[in-house]
């Protein structure tokens, strides 16, 4: 239902800190709400089971978690727990630590304030610095192939590229295995995934919105990807969104997989709207060379291409610290100081009975319902 009549004030992560957004009274708009998953008693119960089944058969053989950290607070409380629970039957616990969705000197530094304040207590490693070896036709981590229980930990979510960020992209995409990717990069992820899943037998955990999937991961998986991330909308002119603040917002690579995630969320012509600090720019060597000349990584050229589809029917805003006559230049988008200019910009454009559609953050895939079975 539209909201009109009240003034709100929305609130938005943005870096380290927030911004606001006070929306006119006369505005029609409507707030898609995040689903969380709550740290009740249930679920802590849940986790112990888990923990218990599996370790009860094979605890003497120490277990490699292999955690993909996001930034997300709770994912960090699960670890925990599962620690607490693993650490009954072995005192030999690893925690691979990989952040293939963050900037990888900040993630580290991000995942090790996180463990710190959470207590994590196990040995940690940073993935991106253990060595590779050959096995079976493919480069894996050498802590892969010890004889420990493998179990990865992953906040699964929506994702503007790939569809979803969960379990396969977790591996493919966190260093655990080298990939020379091809231009098919979800032929090239699922490759990996099945090749190590037939070799490893992990477990897995992973988050979705307010449900946890815990089990063998290869069912796991099976289950998280069965579900659907689209929400069915009305026909609206305008879409503002966070991007997760600090450090999920530290560049425009980070958060350009939103654009797509939103695409289809407004009508032709329509606006997409970020909120986003990204104090380092435009991210990696590789992403700049994709946006230059076509150079760069595969995934790097597929945001790029993304990012130019989008633009061609949509257009793109951002309150943003980034350079204003850059991303014009290299993107067609309109940059701004704060949400209050681009929204100013926004109704100046679409009037005041523009339709709008608001998210805290991009927890799902909003989808105009006259084009939902056409993605």
């Amino acid at each position: 239902m539209l909201q009109t009549g009240v003034m709100p004030e929305i609130w938005f992560r943005y870096g380290g800190t927030e911004v606001s957004l006070e929306l006119p009274d006369d505005l029609s708009y409507k707030m898609l709400e995040p689903k969380e998953l709550k740290p009740d008693e249930r679920l802590w119960r849940e986790l112990s089971e888990f923990a218990d089944n599996l370790a009860r058969d094979v605890g003497s053989r120490g277990f490699t978690i292999l955690y993909d950290h996001s930034g997300d607070k709770p994912v960090l409380v699960i670890l925990r727990h599962l620690i607490e629970s693993l650490e009954q039957y072995s005192d030999n616990i690893k925690v691979l630590v990989s952040c293939w969705r963050l900037d990888p000197a900040e993630g580290w530094e991000d995942a090790r304030r996180g463990l710190k304040e959470y207590d994590v207590r196990a040995e940690i490693i940073n993935v991106r610095g253990r060595g590779m070896v050959e096995h079976s036709g493919m480069k894996v981590v050498e802590d892969l192939l010890d004889n420990s229980v493998k179990i990865i930990l992953t906040a699964s979510e929506p994702h503007g590229l790939f569809g979803k960020a969960s379990l396969q992209e977790a591996l493919a995409f966190g260093g655990f295995v080298e990939i020379n990717f091809s231009d098919d990069l979800r032929a090239d992820v699922l490759a990996a995934w099945n090749q190590l899943i037939d070799e490893l037998k992990p477990w897995a955990i992973t988050m979705l919105n307010d449900h946890i999937y815990m089990g063998e991961a290869e069912e796991v998986a099976r289950r998280v990807y069965e579900v659907g991330c689209e929400e069915a909308v009305g026909d609206f002119d305008i879409v503002l969104t966070g991007c997760g603040g600090k450090p999920r917002d530290s560049s425009f690579q980070l958060i350009a997989h939103v654009i797509g995630l939103l695409r289809n969320s407004v009508v032709d012509g329509g606006l997409i709207g970020l909120v986003a600090e990204c104090s380092r720019g435009l991210g990696s060597k590789s992403f700049i060379e994709a946006v230059l000349s076509g150079g760069g990584t595969p995934p790097d050229r597929a945001l790029v291409r993304m990012i130019q589809e989008t633009s061609s029917d949509k257009r793109i805003a951002l309150a943003t610290t980034l350079p204003r006559s850059v991303m014009r230049r290299l993107f067609n988008i309109r940059c701004f100081d704060t949400p209050e200019d681009m929204l100013t910009y926004a109704l100046r454009r679409y009037t005041k009975e523009a339709r709008i559609l608001i998210l805290e953050r991009p927890h799902v895939k909003p989808v105009r319902s006259s084009m939902r079975g056409q993605n």
